[in-house]
């Protein structure tokens, strides 16, 4: 007898209709998943393939290298090119802006160091490349070590000065900075009063502006037409605008995937690098970056003063500068430190500021105790 209910029986579980749906669903998945990875292999091979690479052997930094607190810390010596014509006179580039970048191994921490291009250091004796005639031990520029040894020499000369144990070295020049700052859309800056260097090729109004890649090369490079006319006050510069950048890299650039991939690209196109250094290395700078506040990224210039032996050139304050080494190395935070809070021996410059109400530390990070004198 029937109930009088229609009930249509179950589908057995071997059921064609719903193996299909499943293969297809299943099939689908393999192939984005297929598609996704062939991407991400075709964009590292692509930035792999825009490294260039310098030869670096362990003979050119010696066999007295200094040794790694912490291995998962990263250690980058930073060197800006400015590309001169080689002559007998100056047989090789100059290293405009040379800095050492410190982040910790828990990643909550970045400190950059800058090294003034006029500093008088012990430098050591180093071999040249290239055709370059090499290093001898003397007191010199900290600069001199680009031009007469090449990056080997300026890694060993730093290193042998600061007892860090340097992992990665990056050289960007005009060029490269110039589409970098393109690839994040420019930098965003305030300038009080209007600047014209023609050295630098800077002309530029007062008023918040968005720099482009030619303006912030200018801007970095601009000298005597902007403040005391010193290169310590433009490295001061250089650290308000390498903040503003940092700031920009803290919000949604990296997080927007065409942005990540452009930035990527300029950068891996931009820089000459040592074999170590990947494309992966870089990404991970990236990300750091962008997963710290601003309050943890600190830019310090050397402790120095300058030279009575020597006038127009600064002389580094070993026993401060000693310390922010040791502290640097030992991979100790700078967080509240005579490091980040002093403002002795940095020039105040109002000229200009980056937008926005983040605040990026800029200090000579020294104490009136350690006789640093004004400029």
């Amino acid at each position: 007898m029937s109930d009088g209910l229609i009930n249509s029986a179950p589908k057995p579980e071997g059921d064609p209709q719903r193996r299909r749906r499943l293969h297809l669903l299943l099939a689908s998945v393999t192939c984005l998943m297929l598609v996704i990875l062939l991407a991400i292999c075709g964009m590292y091979w692509k930035f792999t393939s825009n490294l260039r690479h310098f030869e670096v052997a362990e003979a050119d930094l010696g066999n007295r290298r200094p040794a790694k607190a912490s291995p998962d810390a990263l250690n980058i010596l930073i060197v800006g090119s400015d590309q001169q014509t080689v002559s007998v006179a100056n047989p090789g580039e100059r290293s405009d802006i040379l800095m050492l970048a410190h982040l910790s191994a828990d990643r909550s921490e970045l400190n950059v160091v800058s090294f003034p291009r006029d500093l008088l250091v012990p430098l050591p004796a180093c071999s040249g490349r290239e055709g370059l005639p090499g290093q001898r031990a003397h007191l010199g520029m900290i600069n001199s070590s680009f031009m007469f040894g090449g990056i080997s020499c300026t890694w060993k000369t730093v290193e042998t000065l600061t007892g860090i144990k340097i992992d990665h070295v990056i050289k960007v020049d005009f060029s490269g900075f110039r589409r970098i700052v393109e690839a994040i859309g420019g930098v965003e800056y305030c300038i009080s009063e209007p600047i014209h260097d023609k050295l630098a090729g800077l002309d530029l109004a007062a008023g918040c502006q968005t720099l482009n890649g030619e303006e912030a090369l200018g801007y970095v490079r601009a000298r005597y037409s902007i403040g005391d006319g010193t290169d310590i006050g433009r490295i001061h510069r250089q650290h308000e605008f390498f903040g503003a950048m940092a700031q920009k890299l803290l919000g949604a650039q990296l997080a927007n995937p065409v942005r990540l991939f452009s930035f990527m690209d300029a950068a891996t196109k931009s820089v000459i690098t040592d074999p170590g250094f990947s494309p992966g290395v870089m990404r991970e700078l990236a990300f750091a970056v962008q997963h710290l506040s601003s309050e943890n990224i600190h830019f310090i210039t050397m402790p120095w003063h300058y030279s009575t032996a020597s006038p127009g050139r600064v002389e580094w304050v070993e026993k401060p500068a000693k310390r922010l080494f040791r502290s640097i190395a030992a991979d100790k935070s700078l967080m509240d430190t005579e490091f980040t809070r002093a403002k002795i021996g940095e020039p105040q410059d109002s000229t200009t500021k980056p937008c926005g109400a983040s605040r990026v530390d800029h200090c000579a990070e020294i104490s009136q105790a350690d006789g640093v004198a004004r400029p």
